[in-house]
């Protein structure tokens, strides 16, 4: 108790907090963007496969000697199986259950659609809670074999929002 009182008493008179030796964790959080679009018929298997190697890869990263908290999202884009206007769907938001999206990535499959690609990128910047601290690695990767300027939005406008949060958009073009 008496060390509480110190450290509150030290923080009013000081105005700045003892504590500060204490490093907040840093997080790796990525958005996978799937193109599962009929295109990707004999590709979406080379995909799944390059993009879980990207998401091991991640997890062997360190950042100032401590190993950062992996989040990743799984989207998938382009299917006639997803009853929405612009053909995506969230799979899972931001989790560090490994596992579920290993499980979840290598389940998609391809049925026919439109490959939205601005429209999926825009989505996942908004509706995903991306981290604010600015040590934290925030990233897109978006897989597909279509052109980017399918759709009624902008690749490029998207991509911009996403600088914006400092998410950094990268891409894998399968074929």
């Amino acid at each position: 108790m008496k060390k509480w009182v110190l450290f509150f008493v030290l923080t009013l008179v000081t105005g700045t907090t003892v504590l500060s030796n204490v490093k907040e964790k840093r997080k790796i959080q990525v958005a996978i963007l799937l193109d599962t679009s009929s295109s990707m018929d004999g590709l979406i298997e080379q995909a799944k496969s390059r993009l879980w190697n990207i998401v091991n890869t991640l997890t062997t990263l360190k950042y100032g000697g401590q190993t950062p908290e992996i989040e990743i999202a799984l989207y998938e884009y382009g299917n006639n199986g997803i009853s929405t206007d612009d053909w995506i769907r969230r799979v899972t938001p931001l989790t560090s259950d490994l596992d579920l999206i290993s499980e979840k990535l290598f389940a998609r499959t391809t049925w026919g659609g439109q490959e939205y690609c601005g429209a999926v990128i825009r989505k996942a910047v908004r509706d995903l809670k991306w981290g604010e601290n600015k040590g934290d690695m925030k990233l897109i990767y978006i897989a597909g074999n279509e052109p980017f300027t399918q759709g009624k939005i902008s690749y490029k406008d998207a991509v911009n929002q996403a600088l914006e949060k400092d998410i950094y958009v990268n891409t894998i073009h399968c074929g």
